[in-house]
């Protein structure tokens, strides 16, 4: 094979990848949108319509729905987490809890018009639910750091609860209550965020 032959085979070969690349995208953005629009299992035609390509062109990217779902999960939570920033303690602990909430409530509200989406799947792919784990494993990492100096102060004992608390009250299904079981505003539901996360440590501090 000459050298003229090798490189056109190799254009060719790049040239498909990237034919493959883009067409396994359009099909992950395709559900996702699906997903977003609260559709808790985008059917294949469905994909496929929107994805312009066939319902056997996405077999061929994906072994089944299933795998297709977490790579939408996955697209999902990778942004996510990655727009989240390293917390810093400094300044106030009132302008520290109001930072904490602002971005819990930016976050959650992208994911919250596919959380049925992301609990269905979760409680059918291991690997949606060890995904799913980031986003707690993320967030009770975040509050370590933003508030060190409180959590340090408090005895051994109530430092780990406290820590717990404010997972808990900054966990997604926490906002999902907020915003759709209990019809608050993205407004209302900071506030209510804030008065929970300032509550934990205005509890712990009588306790000291």
């Amino acid at each position: 094979m000459d050298g003229q032959t090798l490189h056109t085979k190799q254009l060719h070969t790049a040239g498909r990848g990237d034919r493959v690349a883009r067409t396994r995208e359009s099909i992950v953005a395709s559900a996702l949108a699906l997903a977003t629009a609260g559709q808790v299992a985008p059917i294949v035609r469905d994909i496929a319509q929107m994805a312009g390509v066939s319902a056997r062109t996405v077999f061929q990217h994906f072994a089944d729905t299933a795998e297709l779902y977490v790579a939408v999960l996955g697209r999902v939570l990778a942004a996510l987490v990655g727009e989240a920033q390293e917390p810093a303690a400094v300044g106030p602990v009132e302008q520290r809890i109001a930072n904490m909430t602002d971005k819990c409530a930016d976050r959650y509200e992208q994911l919250r018009p596919m959380w049925t989406f992301v609990e269905t799947l979760q409680r059918r792919s291991p690997e949606a639910a060890d995904m799913i784990s980031q986003i707690y494993s993320a967030n009770t990492a975040h509050l370590s750091l933003a508030f060190a100096p409180e959590l340090g102060a408090l005895p051994a004992e109530s430092r780990q609860r406290t820590l717990t608390a404010l997972a808990l009250a900054i966990a997604p299904e926490s906002w999902v209550v907020l915003r759709q079981r209990l019809g608050l505003s993205v407004e209302q539901s900071r506030e209510e965020l804030s008065f929970v996360l300032k509550s934990v440590f205005a509890t712990e501090a009588a306790h000291r």
